[in-house]
């Protein structure tokens, strides 16, 4: 064969396997993005927001980002529409801020704990520290430290007036203090283990999520809604960026910030971001209607967790389009429910569902709390399980519906659980 033609053909089959690499890569990207969509579970709020800020750089879609950062209005000139005054969202937390970003002042017994510190000397001077005055701080019930989330500008831009004039240090990951000024405590970014820390006497569940920055730092706190202690989560830091090891971070920090809120029942936000999941929304809803009870910022465990999961998918979509040799697991998440409106002691049936229909050959253990009575069944085509539990006293107990989860080399079945209260009559509430 002539040298050219053999040239020609090496050059076509490189081609062709650079194209099938391409298509391999996107088909990823799409089946990730398809499951952060079905991951959604029709809630349409989600979609608008966590949905679509998630998943900007994998949709083509970083205008919406780019848009929102125009809300960044530090100065209050002109009465900006986008700032948002000093707003209580939970009975011990007030937020103030602008529609792009903001901080959360957290009352403690002997002064206040601040998350974030604003994007600098004059928006702190100008908005924070009046606000801490109206709240009540003063010489005896101080700022006693700030939270920062991570150490970009916008989040630490107001620590060092803080330190200056107020003597409040800023607690940040340790991958992100090098050339602070303002001196801050650094919390060890090499450790991704979730432990709590107490900052300023509050205590904080800490977990380092690097990925938007190298220090960037998620955290959980409790907080008290209408008298009722909630679990709300503190999100590190929202956008990916084009690195390929930084996306990887960014999606194992998701996948153990998933596995933190399961474990301590989170059921609120407080993202510094407030447009990245719709918190924004629910802010002008307070200042204009008042909170509701829960407060607009506990969104249920469900949700979420739903956010997390789109979340990872979302990141999982990026990271495949960047590196088309990336082949991994979509995430399903799962939701299980009593049939026919609840348990009797009669029949005890519960269906395991998900974005892509009814989960079929999967074990569901079904457990009295009170007795320690269970029985385990496998769900079938409909995806439901139903077995014989007994003794169950209505109106007295309550069962739990556990799904463990499961997973192959295509997908990573989430696990769900449910209870309710046992009755005669099929009309039980799951909790």
């Amino acid at each position: 064969m002539h040298r050219l033609s053999q040239l020609k053909l090496v050059l076509a089959a490189s081609s062709l396997a650079t194209a099938a690499a391409v298509a391999g890569a996107q088909a990823q990207t799409d089946v990730h993005r398809d499951a952060a969509t079905r991951n959604v579970g029709g809630d349409a709020f989600m979609t608008q927001y966590s949905r679509a800020f998630y998943c900007n750089l994998p949709d083509d879609n970083n205008a919406i980002v780019v848009a929102a950062r125009a809300w960044n209005n530090t100065t209050g000139a002109n009465n900006n529409q986008y700032r948002i005054p000093l707003t209580q969202i939970f009975d011990d937390v007030w937020f103030v801020g602008n529609h792009y970003v903001g901080q959360y002042m957290i009352k403690t017994p002997d002064g206040f704990v601040q998350v974030d510190s604003g994007n600098n000397a004059n928006e702190f001077k100008t908005f924070n520290y009046p606000a801490l005055q109206s709240l009540g701080m003063s010489a005896s019930y101080p700022l006693k430290a700030i939270f920062l989330t991570h150490g970009h500008g916008d989040h630490d831009g107001g620590a060092q007036w803080a330190l200056d004039n107020l003597g409040t240090r800023s607690s940040i990951g340790s991958a992100d203090a090098t050339g602070k000024s303002y001196n801050p405590i650094q919390i060890d970014s090499t450790n991704l283990a979730m432990r709590q820390m107490t900052i300023g006497g509050k205590t904080f569940w800490i977990l380092p999520t690097p990925g938007h920055t190298p220090g960037s730092t998620s955290a959980v706190l409790e907080v008290k809604d209408w008298g009722q202690t909630k679990r709300v989560l503190i999100n590190g830091g929202q956008s990916m960026t084009n690195s390929i090891p930084q996306v990887a971070q960014y999606l194992d920090s998701i996948e153990r910030t998933y596995t933190m809120a399961t474990a301590l029942n989170v059921d609120g936000v407080m993202t510094p971001h407030i447009y990245w999941d719709g918190e924004g929304v629910k802010l002008d809803e307070i200042n204009a209607k008042g909170r509701t009870n829960p407060s607009q910022n506990i969104y249920g465990h469900e949700s979420v967790m739903r956010q997390l999961a789109v979340a990872r998918e979302c990141s999982a979509a990026w990271l495949t389009r960047l590196d088309s040799t990336a082949v991994l697991p979509v995430w399903r998440f799962n939701t299980i429910e009593f049939v026919d409106g609840g348990p009797t002691p009669t029949k005890v049936a519960a269906r395991v569902s998900n974005g892509w229909g009814p989960v079929n050959g999967q074990m569901v253990t079904f457990s009295v709390e009170e007795t320690g009575a269970n029985c385990t069944a496998t769900t079938g085509a409909d995806g439901v399980a139903s077995c014989d539990v007994r003794p169950l006293r209505p109106h007295k107990d309550y069962l739990k519906a556990k799904f463990a989860g499961g997973q192959n080399a295509s997908y990573v079945d989430l696990p769900a659980e449910t209870s309710a209260l046992v009755c005669s009559n099929g009309n039980c509430n799951a909790h």
